[in-house]
């Protein structure tokens, strides 16, 4: 019981000094720019986009979910895990934070729960903003034919699984944001990264990197049959390691 204390208190004290900063906003602002770019995509240029007798959510949600996967969650998460260390690294406290009378276990957990929640969120609203956007593009635009059709199931799975998948290099940027002090070093490495695996999608190789794996689950395709759940795995299981390995370094070391 004590020992589930003191990660309670660690994550009240993050999610305090998490409340009102970017950190909050970024994680809501993320989701709503993928998924106003759909939805304007839609709007403007639907009679193009779709087909009569096809259903217009396959690629609806094909362009939120590929956008989502490939470019803005890699990026986002990279500005996220440096936002995240960002109030410790620019006030110098890391050392007064590790000496207070809590073990370094639970402030490390607590800031990588808060990190992992706003991820949580942000795929939260991915989904349920990409349904709204779809209802109302029934509404304005009724021969598009989104009334009369839905896909929850594939953007409700679409959606966990890119942020399962995610995990693996949302841990990376996680120890590189509390290892490093520069807020440009860990949101640089994550955006360098995310465009040469854009790049270098088509090779082969591309497909060891954990900044590729939630879209490589989709496999080019919004069917769901079609999908690699392997990278679900393989995310979770660098999520599981990257955490342990970041935490002893951290634990064994002194902080700057």
């Amino acid at each position: 019981m004590r020992q589930l204390d003191y990660f309670t208190r660690s994550l009240a004290q993050e999610r305090l000094k998490a409340k009102g900063t970017l950190v909050v906003w970024l994680a809501i602002l993320a989701p709503v720019f993928v998924v106003t770019v759909a939805f304007m995509a839609s709007y403007l240029d639907g009679n193009r986009l779709y087909r009569s007798n096809v259903n217009p959510w396959l690629e609806y949600s094909g362009h939120i979910l590929i956008g989502w996967t490939l470019f803005v969650f890699p990026i986002y998460a990279s500005l996220q895990s440096a936002l995240v260390h960002a109030i410790e690294h620019q006030s110098q406290t890391w050392k007064t934070l590790f000496s207070l009378p809590m073990p370094k276990w639970s402030v490390y957990s607590a800031k990588l729960a808060l990190f992992t929640g706003l991820l949580v969120l942000s795929h939260v609203l991915v989904l349920g903003l990409a349904e709204g956007g779809g209802w109302l593009l029934g509404m304005l635009k009724p021969h598009y034919g989104f009334q009369s059709s839905s896909l929850h199931r594939v953007l409700a799975e679409g959606c966990f699984a890119s942020l399962l998948s995610g995990l693996g290099m949302a841990a990376i940027q996680f120890f590189l944001g509390i290892r490093f002090g520069s807020f440009i070093l860990p949101a640089g490495v994550g955006l360098m990264l995310t465009m040469l695996g854009a790049i270098s999608r088509s090779l082969s190789v591309s497909r060891v990197s954990p900044y590729l794996w939630p879209v490589l689950v989709f496999n080019s395709s919004i069917q769901i049959q079609d999908w690699q759940f392997t990278y679900v795995w393989i995310g979770l299981l660098t999520f599981f390691l990257a955490s342990i390995g970041g935490f002893l370094i951290i634990y064994r070391r002194d902080v700057a």
